[in-house]
């Protein structure tokens, strides 16, 4: 078995403590393998976000299906995210979804991170402002101008999906001197 299906494999088992802990927030809903890409595909319930209405309205919605994308690459590339519906929000594209989840993304970043990431941004709590990033631009302007506390029932960590990391030994070093 590859790196990238062992990967995977804890992924979709992680996916599934995840949100057998967060009943009615989280809820999955397939998985399927595409020529280039495995989608892990999920409803985020009770997290709020503004969606493009009949012009020019935005209204709000509190549940989201979403689609993770595990590229053919992962974990070397990161993983992408994709709404069904795309929201307003300056790192949203507002035609087929995509979520600009990482200003920087490490290896180790799993579906976990991915998807608290995608609570935050979708919600205004995290926005990248830098000119690569913003796929709408007038949304930064709106969300200063009509900011609007959007509710959100986060995610966090159950403890069985939690990292223990155990104190590092203290060693003695001696310096090696001829003096």
């Amino acid at each position: 078995m590859s790196v990238r299906s062992r990967r995977l494999e804890n992924e979709w088992a992680m996916l599934a403590k995840l949100a057998d802990h967060h009943r009615g927030i989280l809820e999955v809903v397939r998985r399927e393998t595409l020529p280039d890409a495995d989608v892990f595909h999920i409803i985020l319930h009770r997290t709020s976000a503004m969606s493009l209405g009949p012009p020019p309205e935005l209204m709000e919605y509190a549940s989201h299906e979403v689609a993770f994308r595990f590229p053919a690459l992962y974990p070397s590339v990161p993983i992408e995210a994709f709404l069904a519906r795309p929201v307003f929000h300056p790192n949203v594209h507002p035609e087929n979804g995509f979520v600009c989840l990482w200003d920087r993304f490490s290896s180790g970043d799993t579906i976990v991170e991915a998807i608290r990431r995608l609570q935050r941004v979708i919600t205004w709590e995290l926005w990248n402002d830098r000119t690569e990033h913003i796929m709408q631009p007038g949304a930064p302007e709106w969300h200063e101008r009509f900011a609007t506390g959007l509710s959100c029932d986060r995610i966090n960590l159950p403890a069985e999906l939690q990292v223990v990391t155990l104190p590092q030994p203290r060693t003695r070093r001696s310096r090696l001197s001829l003096f």
